[in-house]
Formats: structure tokens, sequence, C-alpha cells
């Protein structure tokens, strides 16, 4: 009988090198915008917090789609290099974010200051969601009044995610001989998640926070994404398959319907909605999916599209903007501006320094410790790293 490790080494043999797939940065900027407009009250977006749902797939795709392909490529995975490569992307932006809030909260916030701690240690630690339920704090109360660290929920989730899912991964390719037989594993996890879902949702009830931060009742999104990496690597789309043009049209019709699923969920649907949690959210993530399907394909029109220069700038700074959104709107809140040009002006003021400091903290912080780029006030030498995602 053939070992199970070389029948997964040989069913992944074909995923050699990363390559850059700009329709992403388009879906992390579709994403991030989303959670913005929800956020800073848009009425048209009453759905936009399901961007945090779009990013969960992005990331379960691409963190399993490189964990496979350097399975096919070693026969193993390096988990100790993930998670130094995981930690050098996320954490420089993280602790400026902590450091700039705590600086603020005891300047400006005196008051509140004290009751930032627990916040800030949950989110020091990635366990701002389960400190959010144990505390029981509300993520859809008024935003005037809440933590400036509130959003970092979704981070915490992300990141217990990349701490269990690459040794679980690793077990999954070593012991089940065949891909299918893994690929079913997952989606009866997801589908218990699903379920949990589903079972601990009250409806009527105001207050959905258990439901929304679990990472047990979350992790389904992040699973969905797994199973698309396993069944369409990105590295599969090479050579004559790229070439296929009804293969090309295909993916285009379902990128396209899945985009449209995606902002009509933004534009109607509510946190409040029972739907959501009784499958809603499924749906959200095959929409991501779809459009996932459409994007890695290099010739396909959606590719195109969410290639576009303002998308990618927009999209490779995403994490910079989620980070600084949601704490410069929670602190510069007034209640003087509640409506009128003023508030107009107060909000494109906001806007636009959440974009100026994430750009400050892409350039200065994350892209040189990320990268171990040469000459940078971090690291004077050393070559390009990092990972994609």
């Amino acid at each position: 009988m053939m070992d199970p490790k070389e029948t997964n080494v040989n069913k992944f043999s074909q995923i050699k090198k990363s390559r850059y797939m700009p329709g992403l940065d388009g879906i992390r900027a579709i994403a991030v915008c989303a959670v913005m407009a929800y956020h800073f009250g848009f009425k048209w977006a009453p759905g936009g917090f399901l961007g945090v749902g779009v990013f969960f797939v992005l990331s379960g795709y691409l963190i399993t789609d490189i964990l496979v392909r350097q399975w096919g490529n070693t026969g193993q995975i390096d988990l100790r290099d993930f998670w130094l490569r995981r930690a050098r992307r996320l954490l420089p932006g993280l602790f400026l974010l902590l450091i700039v809030v705590a600086v603020w909260m005891g300047l400006f916030h005196f008051s509140r200051f004290a009751n930032l701690w627990g916040d800030w240690l949950a989110s020091f630690f990635y366990v701002t969601n389960w400190w959010f339920i144990f505390s029981d704090v509300g993520y859809f109360s008024h935003f005037g009044q809440s933590s400036p660290l509130l959003h970092l929920w979704s981070l915490a989730v992300e990141e217990q995610f990349y701490l269990f899912w690459p040794f679980l991964l690793l077990l999954g390719l070593r012991f089940i001989p065949k891909c299918k037989w893994l690929i079913c594993a997952i989606v009866l996890v997801a589908l218990i998640s699903v379920l949990d879902m589903a079972f601990l949702h009250q409806p009527g009830l105001m207050d959905t926070s258990r439901v929304y931060y679990g990472t047990d009742t979350r992790a389904f999104s992040l699973l969905i994404g797994a199973v698309l990496a396993l069944c369409l690597s990105s590295e599969k789309l090479t050579g004559k398959v790229t070439n296929n043009k009804r293969l090309r049209i295909t993916f285009d019709t379902v990128g396209i319907a899945g985009l449209v699923i995606l902002f009509w969920m933004f534009w109607q649907t509510n946190q409040y909605d029972t739907f959501l949690y009784r499958g809603g959210m499924v749906i959200q993530c095959l929409a991501t999916v779809a459009v996932i399907t459409a994007a890695v394909h290099p010739l396909t029109w959606i590719s195109r599209i969410l290639g576009c220069r303002p998308l990618r700038w927009l999209g490779v700074r995403s994490y910079g903007i989620y980070l600084w959104h949601y704490p410069i709107l929670v602190l510069t809140f007034t209640s003087s501006t509640s409506g009128g040009v003023q508030a107009i002006f107060h909000m494109i003021i906001q806007i636009a320094a959440v974009f100026l400091i994430a750009s400050i903290s892409w350039k200065f912080i994350e892209k040189p410790i990320r990268y171990k780029m040469k000459g940078s006030i971090w690291r004077k030498s050393g070559r390009s790293g990092g990972i994609t995602s």
C-alpha cells in the first residue's frame, strides 16, 4: 500500500512557486471598504460588517494554499517558519496601534483609560473575541462609546486559526491518504461550525455577540476557504488551462454572480437578520469563493478589474486600514458633528487620516519588517521574504 505521505506529495506535486494574484488585493479592498462603510454609518451598507467574513474566507484560502504548496515541494510543513512569517506580517502594525491607542487614551480620554487595559491585553494576546464574550461586550452597540479595540476580535479569530490550522492540516496531509477524504473531513468540521452558529443564535435577541465573536461559530468561513485551496490551487491555473476560453468565461460568470450576491448582502442585510445566522453567512462565504475562483485566474475579466491600480493600492494596505479605521472613528467621535456639512467634513478628515496613517505604517513599519528590506531602519541587510496573504 502506498504511503499516505507519498500519495499527498504526488497529489500536490504540481505546486511549485507562488505567484502574485492582483485580483485578491481587489477582494481585500472591497472587504475593507464594506467594513468601513458599515462602521462609518453609511445607510447603503447595513450589511457591510460581512466584509469580515470575506477576509476570513480569503485568509483560509491563502494560508492553506501556501501550506499545501510547501507540502508538495518538500513533503513537510515548516511550522516554525510559518509562524515566524505570520508574526513578521501581523505584529508590527498591531503593536504600533496598541502603543498609539494607549498613549492617546492616557492623554485625551483618561477617564476611560483604566477600562482599556483588559481590552489592550486581550488584543496583545489575540484573544479579544473571547474577552468580549466573557465581558458581555456587544459588538453592535453605539460606536461612539465603544472600545477603540473592539474591531480586533476578527484578528483574534484569524490568529487562532493561524496557530492551530497548520498543525491540523499537517496531520491531515500525513495520515489521510486521499485528498478527497481530507476535503470531506474539513467540510464536516465546517458543517459543525455552521450548525453551532445556527443553534446558538436566538431569533429576536438584540445582542448576537456570542454567535458573532465565537471562534467556533466563525470557523466555517476560514475552513470554506481552505477547502477551495485544496480543490483549486492557485498554481493549477497555468499553461493550457489558463488559455482555455470556455473555462475563463465560466470563471467570469461565476465571479460576477459572486460579486452580485456580496454587494446585495452588503446592501440588503443587517446584523439582526436571523437569515444570516441560519445559513446566510454560508451563502456569503460561497459567494466569496466564487469571486476568489475568478480572481486567481490570471486572464479573467474579474481578475483584471479587481487587479486595477486603485483597488490594488487599497488591498495592499487593507490590514493597516482595518487596524486604524475603528480607533480613529471612535477616538475622534464628537456629538457636535451629528449632521449636516460639518459631519460630512469631519468624516472626510477621519477617512483621510485612516488612509494616511495606514500608508505610513505600511511603508515604514509593516513592509520593511515583512520583507526584511535592505537598508530599512529595522534591518540593514537581508533578502526579501514573507508570504502572500
